[in-house]
Order: structure tokens, then sequence, then C-alpha cells
């Protein structure tokens, strides 16, 4: 058993340098260094959002590693619906963070990949939390409404119809076959598992907190959005 362990830890552990080293030398190559360390940081620091959080709900938890479009904790069972939102609000709440902490740096060095990467967090949190499993968003919304879980199909379906990389079409496309699926199960689970079970005042919590990210993250997005040097990035990036 210790035999097996310790070769599934060193599989694992070479995976992720694989990974760590592939995403690297990609995105070192196709744009920069910094935007590559930098987009790694914000992979590590949304996932360590939802770690933090775990923790302090006194569960075991760990860091999983990387795949090729991201990272992943690992952790028990959540008892409730309410403590999986908790977990699903620390990764987008951090990204945020991260976020502001790169358009500080861009501000104070004037380098444009920092406002890049601003950006690119900012945006991938944001998308993150949309209200379909198996996204944050879908996470937050079982502990406020099963009606509000079909909002963002529409969504993600304008983005897999607007989007260029079949990459980016084939992972838009899995999370709303995976997001029908549990959809599903969770509307018909809502009104008899005591896991969904919550009181109002709760609710009314998550609703500010989740509405309040969203639109902080949105109006960022914006902001970003229209002070981008279009020249100035694309002297940032070698492709």
């Amino acid at each position: 058993m210790e035999k097996d362990f310790s070769k599934k830890s060193i599989k694992k552990a070479v995976f992720n340098v694989v990974i760590v080293t592939f995403i690297i030398l990609v995105l070192g190559f196709a744009i920069n260094f910094y935007y590559a360390v930098g987009y790694l940081l914000i992979l590590v620091i949304h996932e360590l959002g939802h770690y933090i959080t775990a923790k302090h709900l006194k569960m075991k938890v760990s860091f999983g590693g990387f795949t090729p479009v991201g990272a992943y904790i690992t952790h028990e069972n959540p008892k409730n619906c309410k403590e999986n939102a908790l977990i699903a609000l620390g990764g987008p709440l951090f990204g945020g963070i991260l976020g502001f902490v790169f358009y500080i740096v861009y501000y104070v060095s004037g380098n444009y990949t920092f406002l890049v990467l601003s950006f690119t967090s900012i945006l991938i949190n944001l998308v993150n939390l949309v209200p379909v499993s198996p996204l944050d968003g879908g996470q937050i919304i079982e502990a406020i409404s099963p009606i509000l879980c079909y909002i963002g199909f529409p969504f993600l379906i304008y983005l897999f119809i607007t989007a260029h990389r079949l990459k980016n079409r084939i992972i838009i496309l899995l999370i709303i076959l995976a997001g029908i699926y549990q959809t599903y199960n969770f509307t018909l689970k809502y009104r008899t598992d005591s896991y969904f079970k919550i009181d109002k005042r709760n609710k009314i919590k998550f609703i500010i907190i989740y509405s309040a990210l969203i639109l902080s993250l949105a109006i960022s997005a914006i902001y970003l959005y229209n002070i981008f040097d279009y020249k100035a990035i694309k002297s940032i990036a070698r492709f």
C-alpha cells in the first residue's frame, strides 16, 4: 500500500511539473515570462481562496494539483449547501483581490503585462461566477434557489457560439453538459434533501455577497477593457 501511494505521489508530482512547465513555456513564448508566471499565480490564488475557506470550516483539504485548463483542491464533503457555497465564494473573492493587486502593480510600474494579468484574473473569476454547476457560481446558487441555476445557461451558450478557439468551445460544451446533469439532480433533491436546507437570513446574506462580488468584478472588467491600449498590449505579446 505504501509503495502504491508513493508511486501515485511521484506520478502526480511529475504530472504537475510537466503541466506547469508546459504553461510557462507556451505562455512565456507566446506572450512573455511575467505573464506566464502571473497566470499560474491566478490559478493558485483562486484555489487558495477555496483552501483557506475549507480550512476555516475545519475540513480536511489539500492542493490537488494542476490540469491543462486550471488547478484544483480536494476536500471532504461539506455538511450542507451553506458550507459548500462558502468554499465556492473563496476562490472568486481571492481571484478578484489578486486582479486588483495586479492593477496596482501596473499603475505603479506602467508595465502593460500586469494590466493584462489584472483583466485576465478578473475575467476568469467573473466567468467562474456564472450560476451553473460545476462552476463556483453554481455551487453558490445552490444555497439561494434552484431556479437561478438556469439563468447561466444562455450566457454559456452565448460564450460557446462566440468562442473563436475549438479548445474553448470544447471546455464550454463540457461545462454546459455537466451543468445540465447537476442542475437537474439539484432541482429534484432541493425540496426533500436536508443538505439544501438553509434559513432565509443566510439566503439573503448569500444573495448580497454573490451580487456584490459579481457586480464588482463586472465593473472592474468593463473598466479594464475600456482602458486597454491595444498597441501596447500587442507589444508585450510575441504572437
